[in-house]
């Protein structure tokens, strides 16, 4: 180990006295070819891991399974963007990674650290002590499925801050890594903005939101929200630090681009997000005095017209997502829309946050316990079926998931980054005000980004920038210790390239078994569906959505044979039927339970196994209303899923059929109570409403079950009766 030493400027030294050889914004260095500099003295393993580190940067942001514009008839995954996306990030890692060990162990060199190092490890010791005490430490670990931010990713992202801090020694290499994000940039804010035009050239199927919004390669405008933020800012650093004409357009008409997706994407925290990143970014130019050229006028009063447009146009529109007015006005409004359930999701946040304030239920586990502490009035708002699987506020959502120390120590990082690389950004120096610029984009966008986050989703696709973006930051005040070549160095890079092919491998499985379960969902049915079901499971057996997944694939195969149940024929043919239903439904139980043992706290896999013991009930033996009633109450007072209205439904079905007559009402009464849009709750309240002799109670229920679902099966004729019953009795 030799004498520490310390850069200057942010450029890797050549000597004990930090010489730099640091590149100004007039040099060549054209987009993604390379200059000598950015390369130069790199080993053969060193170039391996920088080319890593830009295909992360670059093939992150476009990853999805989904290329039917090819003529590709299907997805290859069912979760077509953040497993894609997870798996690219992770396997680019690895390859970096192991080939960074290669060059430290064949030939030696430096290992850069900054101050920063220490507060991500302390970080992510804390989460891993919160992961060994979460509710659900599988979800902690790996993720909930299409969010995948438990402990794995933290480790991922602090892998990709140490991969970073090691290979921006130079400016020109950060500049290479700013522009390698703005051509992915490009592409992401490009097909948003064909989407917007309605000229997407992949099918979706059916969106869950407004046609002709902006989602790209990120599947919702939300999600998608956080990552223009980061394309604004580093996009117009790059334009204000260029000298060169040509590039300086590119760079405009991609900031450009990205204006127009922002817009297209009518996400509201991303509005707020953006604007401070760009008010940023005009404050250090000001600061450091930029001087503007006749492109940016051109291209700012460009912007300016198509901004203009794209609000003129929205304006037209009725739907209050897609009118930009009317989307600024709902920011305020906040007892009504999205804002109101918004907020709602934020008091079962701060109620959990309560309840367990010092570790949290675990990385990634909003989801299973929001169920616990959603507020009554959120039912209604969002309907029965609404799980929040996030905070929509990061603060929250790492408060709830890692406890307030766990908060405290994340936010404490990206505000220690903030404060020691502000004073290079904003005061004006004698150094390159294009290489400041370019790190005025960086420290804007995430700035910008942690203010979207406060009323926005976390994605690991966008999330890893602010780690790629924050080494990128810390580059100028590392520290290197140098080593030289090992002894033992064929035997250290082969256990290192073993360990990053086993860990691809593993990566690898996560994808392949997501295929399967795309085969499971919607490609197969019967037995096959059982056995894609399986093969999902079995490949990956720590997401809980698989094993629900098999569950309901053979609750399919016992919901078969119901018909020939109900003629209750006692042929020897009917036998044999009855039979094998009593096997299936065995195996039906056997798999749900599974479900819930492995995830006690998933609210659904209650709601399935009462319906599954009802149906039982109802068709093979009447012992299973007991078990219904068993697990009804389990979840209703163990796990505390209180506002269930669906749970509730099935508990009042087997209360009904087991006599309990009265309890069976009040579980009703409440569950139809909850939400006016559960129409199978305000039926059954009308079943038992008239069975009491209630006619009042079960019109009043089977007019609103006709309000909301006019074409409810026999709810139109069970009126009618209910209504000459009770002009009967009048008479």
């Amino acid at each position: 180990m030799g004498k520490r030493r310390k850069n200057v400027a942010g450029v890797e030294p050549k000597t004990a006295r930090g010489k730099s050889q640091g590149v100004s914004s007039n040099q060549p260095d054209a987009s993604l070819m390379l200059s000598a500099s950015t390369l130069g003295g790199m080993t053969t393993p060193q170039k391996v891991a920088w080319y890593a580190l830009l295909a992360l940067v670059f093939c992150v942001p476009l990853a999805t399974s989904n290329w039917t514009w090819l003529g590709i008839s299907i997805p290859f995954t069912f979760d077509q963007f953040d497993l894609v996306k997870v798996f690219v990030m992770r396997a680019c890692l690895l390859v970096g990674l192991a080939a960074w060990a290669w060059h430290i162990l064949f030939y030696g060199g430096k290992i850069r650290r900054t101050k920063a190092d220490y507060l991500i490890l302390v970080f992510l010791g804390w989460v891993f002590l919160t992961t060994l005490t979460s509710i659900h430490p599988e979800t902690a670990f790996f993720g909930k499925y299409r969010r995948y931010e438990g402990l794995m990713s933290f480790i991922t992202y602090g892998g990709v801050f140490f991969l970073a801090t090691q290979l921006l020694d130079r400016t020109a290499r950060i500049r290479a890594l700013a522009k390698t994000f703005f051509f992915s940039a490009v592409g992401v804010n490009g097909y948003g903005v064909l989407q917007s035009l309605g000229m997407d050239p992949n099918r979706w199927g059916q969106l869950p939101f407004e046609a002709n919004r902006a989602f790209s390669t990120f599947g919702n405008p939300d999600l998608l929200g956080g990552f223009i933020v980061f394309s604004l800012a580093v996009s117009l650093g790059l334009a204000l630090s260029e000298n060169r004409p040509g590039w300086r357009a590119v760079w405009w008409a991609g900031f450009l681009i990205a204006v127009w997706c922002w817009i297209a994407a009518f996400t509201r925290g991303a509005w707020i997000g953006g604007s401070v990143a760009l008010l940023i970014i005009i404050a250090v130019a000001i600061t450091q005095k930029v001087k503007l050229k006749r492109t940016d006028g051109i291209f700012a009063g460009a912007i300016g017209i198509l901004v203009a447009a794209l609000v003129s146009l929205s304006l037209r529109s009725e739907n209050p997502v897609m009118n930009v007015w009317l989307r600024l006005k709902s920011i305020f409004e906040f007892d009504a829309g999205s804002a109101e359930t918004r907020f709602q999701i934020w008091q079962a946040a701060l109620t959990a946050i309560q309840e367990r304030p010092i570790l949290g239920y675990g990385a990634d586990t909003f989801r299973l316990h929001f169920p616990r502490y959603k507020p009554l009035e959120y039912v209604a708002d969002a309907g029965y079926l609404s799980v929040a699987d996030n905070a929509h506020n990061y603060p929250l959502q790492m408060a709830s998931a890692l406890g307030i120390p766990g908060f405290l120590l994340l936010y404490g990082l990206f505000i220690f980054v903030a404060i020691a690389t502000a004073s290079f950004i904003f005061k004006r120096t004698s150094g390159s005000v294009g290489d400041k610029l370019i790190l005025a984009g960086m420290w804007a966008g995430c700035a910008g980004y942690l203010t979207h986050m406060n009323f926005g989703l976390a994605v690991t696709g966008t999330a890893v920038f602010m780690w790629v973006f924050m080494a990128a930051l810390m580059a100028p005040t590392a520290r290197f210790v140098e080593v030289k070549p090992q002894s033992g160095a064929l035997v250290g890079a082969v256990a290192a390239t073993v360990l990053a092919a086993a860990l691809l491998i593993f990566n690898f499985t996560h994808v392949i078994a997501d295929n399967y379960h795309l085969r499971a969902s919607v490609m197969s049915q019967g037995f096959d569906r059982v056995r894609y079901a399986e093969a999902a499971v079995r490949l990956n057996p720590f997401n809980d959505q698989y094993r629900t997944e098999l569950a309901m694939a053979h609750l399919d195969i016992f919901v078969t044979y119901l018909p020939a149940l109900q003629a209750g024929d006692d042929s020897p043919e009917a036998l044999a039927v009855r039979a094998q239903a009593e096997q299936q439904f065995r195996t039906t139980e056997r798999a749900m339970l599974d479900a819930i043992e492995f995830s006690p706290w998933e609210f659904d896999n209650y709601v399935f196994l009462t319906n599954l013991y009802v149906a039982g009930g109802e068709f093979l033996d009447r012992r299973h209303f007991e078990s219904a009633i068993y697990w009804g109450r389990k979840g209703v007072d163990e796990r505390h899923f209180i506002y269930g209205p669906a749970l509730r439904l099935q508990l009042a079905r087997a209360l009904y059929a087991t006599g309990d007559v009265q309890a069976a009402y009040d579980e009703i009464s409440f569950a139809a109570s909850m939400d006016p849009n559960f129409s199978q709750a305000h039926f059954f309240h009308a079943v038992i409403a008239e069975s009491r002799g209630d006619l009042v109670s079960a019109r009043k229920a089977l007019t609103q079950v006709l309000l909301v679902q006019p074409d409810f099966p026999t709810a139109a004729d069970f009126l009618a009766r209910v209504e000459s019953a009770a002009a009967a009795t009048s008479n």
